[in-house]
């Protein structure tokens, strides 16, 4: 289902960056002051990394020094970004099957801006009801019964769900919901 929105639209311009030589103490400062959940590391505008609230609450649980332990320790440095052309729609579907909630994007190799939940849903509020509707986003927190397996479809050995008696990958499960919603 594509929404016609691309991510450009969504997007926020002026992501909130810092040198991969800032302290842990000073990422989290620059958090608080920006009142933001995550930084992006870059070093001559390229992407380096991503330090999120997360980051910092595993690194306080180590016991390590605050003030000493510079960003570039403990951050994410394998990224997934998205292109500011893709639809938006591409994009929650990602960032639900990779259980993330920000996508930095990327254009050319350069950082053009940041994408969120948040920002979705700033944006378009009835994107996210509709897919709660078909089920794309779970509101209950049941997991999902799943096997290991061959992927009927695209006979990848993956996880497989039970859908309109096949058993298939998550990938396909979200092109066949996809298509689903679409008619």
């Amino acid at each position: 289902m594509k929404t016609g929105i691309h991510v450009a639209d969504a997007m926020s311009v002026n992501p909130v960056t810092i040198s991969i030589t800032k302290t842990i103490l000073e990422c989290a400062r620059i958090m608080v002051k920006k009142r933001v959940g995550s930084l992006l590391i870059i070093k001559e505008e390229n992407l380096e990394g991503i330090i999120t609230e997360k980051d910092l609450v595993h690194f306080l649980a180590k016991g390590l020094d605050p003030k000493a332990t510079k960003v570039r320790e403990i951050m994410t440095n394998k990224i997934l970004t998205i292109s500011p052309e893709e639809d938006l729609y591409n994009a929650i579907i990602r960032m639900k099957r990779e259980k993330i909630r920000r996508l930095p994007v990327v254009n050319k190799k350069k950082l053009v801006g940041m994408l969120t939940i948040n920002d979705v849903l700033k944006l378009q509020p009835a994107l996210f009801d509709l897919m709660v509707e078909k089920g794309n986003i779970r509101l209950d927190k049941k997991k999902e019964k799943y096997v290991e397996g061959t992927c009927e479809v695209c006979e990848n050995f993956e996880r497989l769900y039970e859908i309109d008696d096949q058993y298939i990958c998550a990938e396909c499960r979200d092109e066949h919901t996809a298509k689903s919603a679409g008619e």
